[in-house]
């Protein structure tokens, strides 16, 4: 049976006297694409940043099963890149938890600079790596973005519309590398999506918001379809 990472009980959200989402009790399990769907303003983002710790619910509780060997990240949707420093560079701060404030102070460890430059090869940045992120797209900041989250090598991972500024093709390689790397050090990978196409190629499990009722929410198995 696969071992929950994260799992919630009767979790309930509101935005100031707004309630959004009421009695959700759901589980993240290894191994799982959970694509969170629904209309704008249905509250997605709000219940991936409860999920990943930065807010606090409403009611209920959120319960993390992560032990010390385990990390948790999100990609979010405003990115939180520095603008100021290059896109290899912003790559590079997710490795920081590894290593101290001197050992990175002149110069990242070989071996992360390595991954870093693997990373951005592989979604399709090569060209940037030097590049001032300010100066990057919409769409190539995103991967920038993932890229960084990546290197932090979280077994579970919370992503914002990460794809939302790409194309259909680069969107599919993005998502693809984004499961690919979390399913294969047998994490969770949990991801707010629009397209339904993307859904019903990449999910195992949909969970649906309904933003005119907050018990209205309802989880859909796509595992057939995987």
């Amino acid at each position: 049976m696969p071992l929950s990472l994260l799992s919630t009980e009767e979790l309930g959200l509101r935005v100031e006297k707004r309630t959004l989402l009421k009695n959700l009790s759901i589980s993240l399990n290894q191994g799982t694409f959970v694509a969170v769907t629904g209309p704008s303003g249905s509250g997605k983002t709000t219940l991936l940043r409860t999920l990943a710790g930065a807010l606090t619910p409403a009611e209920g509780k959120v319960i993390s099963n992560l032990d010390s060997t385990k990390s948790l990240a999100m990609i979010f949707q405003d990115l939180q890149l520095a603008d100021g420093a290059t896109a290899i560079n912003n790559v590079l701060g997710g490795s920081l938890g590894r290593h101290s404030f001197l050992s990175t102070l002149f110069r990242f460890p070989a071996e992360e600079r390595k991954e870093a430059y693997r990373l951005l090869a592989k979604f399709k940045l090569s060209g940037k790596t030097k590049q001032w992120t300010s100066t990057l797209s919409r769409g190539e900041r995103q991967r920038v973005a993932a890229c960084r989250t990546l290197l932090t090598r979280p077994h579970l991972l919370f992503a914002d519309e990460p794809v939302s500024s790409l194309d259909p093709s680069l969107a599919v390689e993005v998502l693809s590398h984004l499961k690919s790397s979390i399913l294969s050090r047998n994490g969770c990978l949990v991801c707010s999506l629009h397209n339904d196409e993307q859904v019903a190629q990449f999910a195992d499990i949909a969970l649906i918001l309904d933003p005119t009722e907050p018990n209205g929410w309802k989880l859909e198995s796509l595992k057939q379809n995987n």
